[in-house]
This record gives C-alpha cells, sequence and structure tokens, in this order.
C-alpha cells in the first residue's frame, strides 16, 4: 500500500479539516507584513486554511486526495483562496519553491507533525528572504507517555534547531503541551 494509499484510508470518514496548529496561532504576530504561505504535509488543512483566513495566499501540500479535498471544500465554503498540490514528500525528490508556485519563496512555511529530516534542510530555500518557518514535532519523550508515534517519527530533544541548518532561530522551546512533548521552532531566513 502506498503512502497516499495509506493516508486517503485514514482520512476515508472524516469530512471536516483539523484544528490548525495552537503553535503557529500563538506567533501570529510573526505573520505581519507576509503575503505567501505553505503548509507541508499538512493533511486536511486546518492550518492551512488559518493561514489563508489571515489573507495569506497559501499552498497546501500533502500526500493524500482525500485530505486534499477536503481541504479545497472547506476553503470554498469559507471563500477562501487555498491551493492544493499531492505530493508524497519522503518519496519523491523535494520540490523547490517555484515548482511549488512561488518564484521567490514564502513569506511563511509550516512543517507541523511530520518528520522528514532532509525536508528540514530545504527550509531555507523554500522561504522568501526574512521569511518565516514553523516546525513542530513530537521528541522521543513523548514515549515516556505515549506509544504513537513511534520512535522513527520523533526528533532527538535538542535535534530541531541543527536540522533546520542556515535559519536563524526566533524561537524554541521543548516540553509537554497538553498530552505530547514536542519541540517547537520558529526561525527565519536571513534576509
Amino acid at each position: 500500500m502506498s503512502a497516499a494509499e495509506r493516508w486517503d484510508a485514514k482520512y476515508a470518514d472524516w469530512d471536516e479539516p483539523g484544528t490548525p496548529s495552537d503553535f503557529v496561532i500563538g506567533h501570529a504576530e510573526l505573520l505581519s507584513g507576509g503575503s505567501t504561505a505553505a503548509d507541508l504535509a499538512g493533511g486536511t488543512g486546518g492550518t492551512a486554511l488559518w493561514l489563508a483566513a489571515q489573507g495569506l495566499a497559501t499552498t497546501l501540500v500533502d500526500v493524500s486526495g482525500r485530505a486534499l479535498e477536503i481541504a479545497r471544500v472547506a476553503a470554498a465554503e469559507r471563500g477562501l483562496p487555498l491551493l492544493t498540490m499531492q505530493a508524497d514528500l519522503e518519496a519523491e525528490p523535494l520540490p523547490t519553491a517555484a515548482e511549488l508556485g512561488s518564484e521567490r519563496g514564502w513569506d511563511v512555511v509550516v512543517c507541523a507533525n511530520f518528520l522528514h529530516r532532509p525536508l528540514f534542510g530545504t527550509l531555507r530555500h523554500l522561504l522568501a528572504p526574512g521569511g518565516i518557518a514553523f516546525a513542530q514535532i513530537a521528541t522521543v519523550r513523548n514515549l515516556l507517555y505515549n506509544e504513537r508515534p513511534g520512535r522513527p517519527y520523533l526528533v532527538d530533544e535538542g535535534e530541531l534547531p541543527d536540522l533546520c541548518g542556515g535559519l536563524e532561530q526566533v524561537s524554541f522551546e521543548e516540553d509537554w503541551f497538553g498530552h505530547r512533548h514536542e519541540a517547537r521552532l520558529a526561525a527565519r531566513r536571513p534576509a
């Protein structure tokens, strides 16, 4: 079964997008001055829809056609412009900003709850100069109380900033957020 088929099956009974990232919402002040955004591996588009509602021209990238359809329907119902792109960010060559529809790069790039280490190394190249990246991933400490996600999908404590090389750290914290131990990084591409 392909990754797209696996995730389509997961979202088969979903009718609504998920909730937006509270981490991104909590750093809304960092969005000022931006006009474009991309949500990578954004599933059913909760965060992408929130970004679009803030006035950002937003692209949602995910492996699941079903998840993207849920997001497209929600965007249409809310009157929000949302571009969607189906891509397997683990198996296909990592796209450039131009290939994803942004010639100069995005002002905001979000990658939450998805770990493919090579992707984080490309965030600098997906961002416009001065653009901001948000990364939110569960850490190995999460295994103390949660069986999932499994070890291959977790970062080591302190690892996330190193994965996002070439970006200037704006904020970084690792802690329990609700029931998950997460690393949360906001970082800027130098202007």
